[in-house]
């Protein structure tokens, strides 16, 4: 018998509290560390943070996935088949009938409609990933339509790269609700996002929220109605610890079983210790810097070039990351479609110097950074501070946490942004579209990175919805590679890392999946 909700986050509460004084979870719980502070939302058809898609993904299912090993290999989840019209337009999917909500309901095509036409009704910041393809709130109720329990149909606006929209749909925000639970739950036309942002989940994935507390914890309970393989786990339990050194003290104390943010030492002691575990794959993140060009010194394309021979890449990556972050200076990452070895920059003071030379500048200058107060932010942050010194740009550092972190960012309050953009799904078209095309040239208008640091992309727009467009793989390929190398030459994004996913765990965990996107982690398989 299941227990209700608020009973069972009540007695998991109570035994993780007599674990911690005992310093041992208990062993049908999964404890995790990561910096969660950013989450705003865990309503599916708007979560966008790391934390919150993290949790997201354990609890919901989209209509197609693909292979973890090989993401060029598309595969059925919620839909078991699917076909293409020839002009490459019209997608009909036949839903797997052995799916279920946790609710026993079963998944059908109804709640596919419902669940991909409110991402575009609810306007979501999110919504841009549906969007692209040229749905609105006025005509998604006509292109995106349910024929019956079993069949679903999507018409999109335009011809693009076979694999796109798949991609598209296997990302957080394809995933599927329980349609009648959601419904029940709606106010004033809002879709259940209230309901849904309240600690309540509507999913037919491997766990259901239990939970969440802000800027605290997100708690995760097997889903007992589970279609699939049941999970090893009754719980998981995500924490909010934000050092890392904090991290590894509760690892080897066996508070936690999964460390998600350690430093290069944290990391150097935990790989000695044979009681623990240190899994390392790829990872589709890159860390950037974003140069707001609304400020006069950053609008000077000399200054922005000169900042891009100012930063020690090799050093922060011998020093800073140890093995952490590779160096990387271009858009796309290692993996992807396109992705090229471009590295034209490397630390130069004298050429710097010339540069700002050239733009006029004469003095010493001051500029704002927003950085994340958490690793390995601030040390990035502290090292590129000290370089830029050297030829008069002085960083003032502002730490702030996760949810302000973004907040600047997203109202473009901020001179320069140390940040992390981690793709929504593995197509080039994910990051071609954040960092080089302007909303003009958006099928749905959307703002991109491009529009949020104030930066007219020019040609570079139109030339990246161009290669999206492209059936030919060789001649879409070839067109990444143009757009790549002229973007890290001319925007003012500086590209600087891509990471080296290392988490450290517990010996005892086994199972743990760990994904190319930020989307990817998978939890369910894992067992102590």
């Amino acid at each position: 018998m299941r227990l209700p909700k608020a009973l069972a986050a009540a007695m998991l509460g109570a035994a993780l509290a007599v674990s911690s004084a005992l310093a041992a979870p208990p062993r049908d719980t999964l404890v995790v560390a990561d910096a969660i502070d950013d989450v705003l939302t865990l309503d599916p058809g708007e979560v966008g943070e790391v934390g919150g898609v993290l949790a997201s993904s354990q609890i919901y299912q989209s209509l197609v996935s693909f292979d973890i090993d090989d993401p060029t290999k598309i595969k059925g989840l919620l839909a078991e088949s699917w076909t293409v019209s020839p002009d490459g337009k019209t997608f009909t999917f036949k839903m797997n009938p052995r799916a279920r909500f946790a609710s026993g309901n079963p998944v059908t095509a109804w709640d596919a409609e419902f669940s991909l036409r409110r991402v575009v009704h609810l306007r979501s910041r999110s919504a841009f990933i549906i969007g692209q393809f040229g749905f609105s709130p006025e005509n998604v109720d006509d292109r995106i339509r349910a024929l019956d329990d079993q069949t679903l149909v999507i018409e999109i606006a335009d011809t693009y790269a076979p694999s796109f929209l798949f991609y598209c749909l296997s990302s957080y925000i394809g995933a599927i609700v329980d349609s009648k639970v959601v419904k029940a739950h709606e106010v004033s036309g809002d879709y259940g996002n209230g309901w849904l942002k309240a600690s309540n989940s509507a999913g037919s994935g491997p766990f259901t929220l239990g939970e969440w507390r802000p800027g605290q914890s997100i708690q995760l309970e097997r889903n007992g109605n589970y279609w699939g393989p049941a999970p090893n786990l009754e719980h998981i339990l995500i924490r909010h610890v934000a050092e890392s050194s904090a991290q590894r003290s509760m690892l080897e104390t066996g508070e936690i079983d999964i460390a998600n943010r350690l430093r290069p030492d944290d990391f150097d002691v935990i790989a000695a210790n044979p009681d623990f575990s240190v899994i390392n794959g790829r990872s589709g993140n890159i860390y950037y810097l974003g140069l707001n060009v609304r400020n006069q010194y950053l609008a000077n394309p000399r200054v922005v070039q000169a900042m891009k021979y100012l930063i020690d890449y090799q050093g922060i990556a011998k020093t800073v990351s140890r093995g952490a972050m590779e160096v990387h200076q271009t858009l796309l990452p290692d993996g992807f479609l396109g992705a090229i070895s471009y590295k034209p920059y490397e630390f130069d003071l004298d050429k710097a110097q010339a540069l700002l030379k050239e733009g006029g500048i004469s003095g010493d200058f001051s500029l704002d950074m927003v950085v994340w107060d958490t690793q390995p932010y601030i040390d990035v942050a502290n090292a590129i501070k000290t370089t830029m010194a050297t030829a008069g740009i002085n960083l003032n550092l502002q730490f702030v946490d996760g949810r302000e972190w973004l907040d600047r960012y997203r109202n473009h309050d901020l001179d320069i942004w140390l940040g992390l953009w981690g793709p929504d799904y593995p197509d080039p078209h994910s990051n071609a579209k954040a960092f080089a095309v302007n909303k003009q040239d958006a099928p749905d208008g959307s703002d991109s990175l491009a529009d949020r640091f104030g930066w007219k992309a020019g040609p570079l727009s139109p030339a990246a919805m161009a290669a999206v467009r492209e059936q030919d793989t060789d001649k879409r390929k070839a067109m990444y590679e143009a757009i790549q190398k002229a973007h890290t030459d001319t925007s003012p994004f500086i590209l600087m890392f891509q990471e080296v996913r290392k988490v450290a765990t517990n010996a005892s965990i086994k199972g743990l999946v760990t994904g190319t996107t930020f989307s990817d982690d998978r939890y369910w398989a894992v067992s102590k």
